[in-house]
């Protein structure tokens, strides 16, 4: 027995030691990555930075302090106004998207007044690949970001500067646009669910940005102006098995539920467009082209439909009072 038990304090007092000895070693690690990004060489800050995703893969508990200081690192040498992302803040980024999310311990990545004008992901497009959920990129400027298939949700948008940039198949749940940039974004197919883009005011310059075929179920679009936004666009379809020829489609947003309340939406096309239960209250809708449209359950209160395209339309249990423009037939 008393062997036994000396041999279990031998062992108790080895695993203890090399315990000390490895988070020494990760300290040592750490330090000299740390070292290593305060360099003259870009080629050894990059390995810096390449050190710190091997100490966050290999000590999770560590990977919190890594997006701390990579976060930090972008923010100090990213500022805006500062010509594309260099080398080195690019690998930053890359580390940072590629991390796993749940061992941040309740971190949040603070990207804000970066200058990320056109950055490009290692693996753009790649599902599960970009992991910015929850990111604070206020103020930030991402125009022309390729961003495609990217988790967003939840993340912070305010005066950030997303124009041009490539939002396509993105997550977007969640997110926050107050006075966000807009122009010119692509939209298509992401998620927006339950995102903020506008609400009364910082209403987002939304000129040229296409939402077609993306998700807008309860997204907050009040008081926006769409005019020159675009929400449906015709599509072909590749053919299956190789027999048939590519036929056209239609692609529009999915705008259940959507808050659209005093939105500007005349001469925007909706046909065939989902608006069930929407809030279209005092929206102008003058001359919007609605056929076949889903407007079932939406309030149009006060609403103007005048010249709107009414073919085909929904207006199920949808609410008219005040509703301008409608001819007889639906009153």
């Amino acid at each position: 027995m008393a062997a036994l038990l000396f041999t279990w304090l031998q062992v108790s007092q080895t695993s203890k030691e090399l315990r000390i000895s490895e988070e020494g070693q990760i300290t040592n690690r750490f330090n000299a990555a740390i070292g290593n990004l305060g360099s003259g060489s870009i080629d050894v800050r990059l390995g810096g930075i390449y050190a710190l995703e091997r100490i966050m893969n290999d000590s999770p508990r560590d990977q919190a302090t890594v997006v701390s200081v990579l976060s930090a690192y972008v923010r100090r040498h990213a500022p805006i106004p500062t010509a594309a992302p260099m080398a080195d803040i690019s690998a930053a980024m890359n580390v940072l998207v590629r991390r796993r999310p749940e061992s941040d311990q309740g971190l949040e990545l603070d990207l804000s007044r970066t200058d990320l004008r056109g950055w490009k992901p290692a693996h753009p497009y790649e599902e599960g690949a970009i992991h910015l959920q929850g990111t604070i990129f206020t103020g930030a400027d991402l125009s022309d970001a390729q961003l495609g298939g990217a988790d967003l949700s939840e993340a912070n948008l305010e005066k950030a500067n997303l124009s041009r940039a490539d939002l396509s198949g993105a997550t977007l749940t969640g997110a926050f646009f107050k006075e966000a940039q807009l122009r010119d974004t692509g939209f298509t197919g992401a998620d927006l669910t339950d995102a903020v883009v506008c609400s009364w005011v910082g209403c987002p310059d939304l000129t040229g940005s296409s939402f077609a075929g993306a998700d807008l179920t309860r997204a907050g679009f009040v008081g926006a102006d769409l005019r020159r936004a675009t929400m449906c666009s015709e599509v072909f379809l590749a053919p299956v098995g190789g027999t048939k020829e590519a036929e056209a489609g239609r692609m529009c947003a999915t705008l259940r539920g959507v808050q659209l309340s005093d939105a500007k939406l005349s001469e925007v096309d909706l046909a065939r467009a989902d608006l069930s239960g929407a809030d279209l209250t005092d929206a102008d809708l003058s001359k919007a082209d609605l056929t076949d449209a889903d407007l079932s359950k939406a309030d149009l209160t006060d609403a103007n439909l005048t010249a709107a395209i009414l073919t085909g339309t929904k207006l199920s249990g949808a609410t008219l009072k005040g509703a301008r423009g409608l001819p007889p037939s639906l009153r």
